[in-house]
C-alpha cells in the first residue's frame, strides 16, 4: 500500500526543489506571477488559501505562445493522448510533451500529464489485440512515460470512468481502445479495471499525485454519487491524491446552488480538487463574462480547490466554434480574460 504522506511530501519537494534551481531564469519573468507548484495540491488537508492556488492552461502549438505570461501550470492538450503518442504500435511521438515537460521543468511550474487511461481517442491497433496484449501494451506505455518524464506532479491516470470507459459500444465506436476487460472488467467492486488502472500507475509513478477526472459530475447529484464511490475505493488504498473535475461549458449550466453544494460533498473527502478542463462559450463578450464571473469564483473561492487548468485561451481551442477563447485574433484581450487576470491578482 502508498504511503500518501510520503507521496505527497516527496511531490511538494520534488517542485519547490526545481523551482529554486530555476529561480535564475525565472528572473527573466519578474512581471509573471511567481510559479505555483503542487505544494499544498495533493495533501491530507483539503483547505487551499486563495494565494496559493494555480490557475494553469494546456500546452499544444496553438496554446503555447505567450504562455508564461499568464500560466503557472502546464498540462499537455493532447500529446499524451495515447492515440497521438502511439499512432502505430511501438512508434512513439513525443515531440510536444517534450516541450510541455521541458517548459514546465525549466520555469518550475506543475506538470500534469493527461492521460493514461481513457474511453476516446485510443490507437485503432490496442482494439485488434488479446487482452492480455492489451495489459502488456499499458503498462509499457506507463513505463516509456514514467522513464522519460521522471518528475511528473501529476498523473491523470483513468478519466471519465463514468461517461466514457474502454469499452467498445458498437461497431461504430472508433477510437474506444476496448481495453476494460485487460485491466479487469468491473469485478466485484464494479470498479476493478479503475484500481488496477491506479495499481499500475502507483508502481511506475511512486512520487507522483495519481489524479481521477470526470466531467458533468458537480452539476449532477447522481453523478456525484457515482464518483464517490469510486474515489472511496482508491482511498481505501491510498491509491488517490488529488480529486479532478472538469468545468467544461456543458458541465457548468446548472444552478450555483448544486455545484457547491457537490463540491463540498467531493471535500469530504478530505482530498484536494482540481478543475482539469474549464473553458466557458461566449461569442458574445457580454454574455462570457457573466458566466466567468458566475462559475469561476465558485472553484477558486471553494477551500478545496487547489488549482484550475483552463482547457485552452488562443483561437484554436477545443470549444472555438462556441465562442470559448479568451484572446482575439488580433491579441487583444477579451473582457472576460480582462476579469480574470484582475480577480486573479495577475493584472498586469
Amino acid at each position: 500500500m502508498a504511503d500518501r504522506n510520503g507521496v505527497v511530501r516527496r511531490v511538494v519537494e520534488r517542485t519547490w526543489g526545481r523551482w529554486a534551481v530555476g529561480i535564475a531564469a525565472a528572473l527573466v519573468w519578474l512581471t509573471a506571477p511567481a510559479p505555483i507548484s503542487a505544494q499544498e495540491v495533493a495533501r491530507d488537508s483539503a483547505t487551499v488559501p486563495a494565494t496559493t492556488k494555480f490557475l494553469g492552461n494546456v500546452w499544444s502549438p496553438r496554446q503555447a505562445a505567450d504562455f508564461l505570461k499568464y500560466w503557472d501550470q502546464i498540462t499537455p492538450e493532447n500529446a499524451g493522448k495515447w492515440r497521438n503518442m502511439e499512432p502505430r504500435r511501438d512508434e512513439f511521438d513525443w515531440r510536444i510533451l517534450d516541450e510541455a515537460y521541458e517548459a514546465a521543468q525549466q520555469n518550475g511550474l506543475p506538470f500534469r500529464f493527461h492521460v493514461l487511461v481513457w474511453g476516446n481517442q485510443q490507437p485503432a491497433w490496442i482494439e485488434e489485440l488479446p487482452p492480455h496484449e492489451q495489459l502488456e501494451e499499458i503498462e509499457e506505455r506507463m513505463a516509456a512515460i514514467a522513464e522519460r518524464y521522471p518528475e511528473i506532479d501529476f498523473v491523470e491516470v483513468v478519466n471519465e470512468p463514468i461517461h466514457d470507459p474502454p469499452r467498445k459500444r458498437n461497431a461504430e465506436d472508433r477510437g474506444a481502445g476496448d481495453y476494460i476487460e485487460a485491466l479487469g472488467g468491473e469485478g466485484e467492486s464494479g470498479w476493478d479495471w479503475v484500481l488496477n488502472a491506479f495499481r499500475m500507475a502507483r508502481r511506475h509513478f511512486p512520487e507522483a499525485a495519481l489524479v481521477l477526472n470526470e466531467y458533468s459530475v458537480i452539476n449532477n447529484d447522481e453523478t456525484t454519487d457515482r464518483y464517490l464511490e469510486i474515489i472511496r475505493l482508491l482511498q481505501a488504498e491510498d491509491l488517490i491524491q488529488v480529486i479532478g473535475i472538469q468545468g467544461h461549458s456543458f458541465s457548468t449550466t446548472g444552478s450555483s446552488e448544486v455545484m457547491r453544494r457537490n463540491l463540498d460533498r467531493l471535500a469530504a473527502t478530505g482530498l484536494p480538487i482540481q478543475v482539469m478542463e474549464m473553458d466557458v462559450d461566449g461569442e458574445d463578450d457580454a454574455r462570457q463574462l457573466s458566466e466567468y464571473q458566475r462559475i469561476f469564483p465558485i472553484f477558486w473561492e471553494h477551500p478545496a480547490v487547489s488549482g484550475i487548468t483552463l482547457w485552452g485561451w488562443r483561437p484554436g481551442l477545443w470549444r472555438g466554434r462556441f465562442g470559448a477563447n479568451l484572446l482575439r485574433e488580433d491579441g487583444s484581450l477579451r473582457p472576460s480574460m480582462e476579469w480574470l487576470l484582475e480577480y486573479t491578482g495577475r493584472k498586469r
